[in-house]
């Protein structure tokens, strides 16, 4: 039987120097039988220039006018034929397997709709703090129920047949991916394979970092989505405003998970330099001690101070309904 066909999406907006090497982690996929379709969403920065002397009879480039990632998307599922589908963005890298490990992971589920994988960070050019913990169907619908994402939403791959009438909206300029991988995960199961096979680059000067504010509105919009569709109230505690303290609380998590990764398989000394590349990023910042202090305690205690921080998470969300209703009730 004939390998699967996989489409690869690759939205682009100026992915400045980046784009070629995005585009050639994808031609040397140990998986060959591909369409890789590039959607410019009106570069401004000659990126495409860039991979303009690249020969390769699977590749389809379409063009628009700057509409966003999600209208980009949506137009290369209009013309995608394969079974499966996956995204690389513009500026990421995959491994080398990435592809024939996903497509293996699909066949032998037939009942799931999308799988991940774990991701490491590029920063500074270097790839840190891998993750590679698995996750099964149950576990990714525990994030689901949560309203989390079950890995990084470019590390997918989905089952055309399950997911062929979604797609992304076009009003979220931010958080689409998370928002179509909510709406897939209400509807069909997911599931997270253990393997490190996607490369995911932090770029300090992003739309997504410089504009904490704006992001926050964004992430607002979709669990506000999230929250209608399952006929629940908005919680009004949730944080309106954002920080760049709060977006790069974000890396120093992901460092946390790594570390926990690391010690779980056992890499202790990888689990160590990771924690100190942490550190490194901004030793004056205290947040950024916080994968050395989850390599060096006990499971146990680690275990028991994530319980014991998500249940005062628990009571200020409760605390902040029971103020709603009080406010909306003295009104």
């Amino acid at each position: 039987m004939a390998d699967p066909l996989v489409s690869i999406l690759i939205s682009v907006y100026n992915a400045g120097p980046y784009l070629r090497s995005s585009l050639e982690s994808i031609l040397c996929q140990s998986y060959s039988n591909l369409e890789i379709i590039i959607i410019d969403d009106g570069s401004t920065d000659g990126c495409l220039d860039t991979v303009a002397d690249v020969r390769d009879s699977r590749i389809k480039i379409l063009k628009q006018s700057n509409s966003g990632k999600s209208v980009a998307l949506n137009k290369a599922l209009e013309i995608a034929q394969g079974q499966f589908y996956a995204i690389q963005d513009a500026d990421d890298l995959s491994y080398p397997d990435r592809i024939e490990s996903l497509v293996k992971a699909l066949t032998a589920h037939p009942q799931v709709a999308g799988v991940f994988s774990g991701y490491d960070l590029i920063i500074n050019k270097q790839h840190v703090a891998p993750r590679f913990r698995d996750k099964s169907t149950e576990e990714c619908g525990e994030d689901i129920a949560q309203m989390r994402m079950p890995s990084h939403d470019p590390t997918a791959m989905f089952r055309m047949s399950m997911v062929r009438d979604f797609r992304y909206d076009p009003e979220l300029r931010i958080g689409q991916g998370w928002d179509y991988i909510l709406r897939v995960g209400e509807k069909f199961p997911l599931m997270v394979i253990g393997q490190c096979l996607y490369s995911y680059r932090i770029n300090l000067i992003s739309n997504t970092r410089s504009d904490a504010k704006r992001r926050a509105e964004k992430v607002q919009a979709v669990l506000k989505r999230a929250y209608a569709r399952r006929h629940r109230q908005y919680p009004p505690c949730i944080n309106k405003e954002g920080s760049e303290s709060e977006q790069l609380y974000g890396v120093v998590a992901h460092f946390m998970e790594s570390v926990l990764d690391l010690r779980k398989a056992k890499n202790y000394r990888l689990a160590l330099k990771t924690a100190m590349q942490s550190i490194r990023l901004h030793p004056l910042r205290l947040s950024y001690y916080k994968p050395l202090m989850y390599r060096l305690l006990p499971l146990w205690l680690i275990k028991r101070y994530r319980l014991f921080t998500s249940s005062q998470n628990s009571k200020k969300r409760y605390r902040g309904r029971k103020r709603s209703i009080v406010t909306q009730s003295s009104g």
